[in-house]
């Protein structure tokens, strides 16, 4: 990524702050509230999952020409936006199954965006770079486990689902630190 391109996108490090502050509490909720219903948590996340496509779409419009992969996230945001509405307009009963198989799915798809969002961020910087893949490794394999047996699991899908949101927040608040770092420095350049 050229200098030009990050420091453009580093006005905005606040966008995977928020996104990272908001699975992490998914995660943290579904580890507090196992007991809670399925069509509550499936509501819940359809309105996250919109959340997270606006903020998305808003970055990449924002950035439009100017950074690179920019196209990657306004496609995410969109995806993301249709889907949650989409859940939100089911009924409750299709919700649930819908809901079980849909974020193990969004889990992988967002795991491996963020790898090649990683790459492309930091490129240079081994240490981070190796720090921020490990994180997206977790919840790629946490997801695929999920995916592998959703309802066998019993208690075990909401630790693995819990813990894999944690993981991709966690990531998030990572990345989100860096580029607040590369914007502190391209504002005293």
């Amino acid at each position: 990524m050229t200098q030009s391109m990050l420091k453009s996108s580093a006005r905005f490090w606040w966008l995977p702050m928020l996104t990272g502050l908001l699975a992490v509490a998914l995660g943290i909720w579904c580890l507090a509230a196992p007991q809670e219903s399925l069509p509550v948590m499936a509501y819940a996340f359809s309105l996250v999952l919109c959340c997270i496509g606006f903020m998305n779409v808003v970055f990449g419009l924002v950035n439009i020409g100017s950074v690179s992969g920019w196209g990657y996230k306004l496609v995410l945001g969109i995806i993301e936006i249709v889907c949650g509405v989409w859940m939100l307009c089911l009924p409750q009963a299709s919700l649930v199954s819908t809901f079980i198989f849909g974020i193990g799915f969004y889990l992988v798809f967002v795991a491996l965006c963020a790898v090649s969002e990683t790459i492309l961020y930091y490129g240079n910087t081994r240490y981070w770079m190796m720090m921020l893949l490990s994180f997206i490794v977790c919840t790629l394999i946490l997801a695929v486990i999920f995916l592998a047996g959703p309802i066998a699991g019993g208690i075990a899908v909401w630790l693995y689902l819990g813990i894999a949101f944690i993981s991709f927040g966690i990531y998030r608040i990572l990345l989100s630190c860096q580029i607040y770092k590369a914007n502190k420095e391209f504002k005293r350049l």
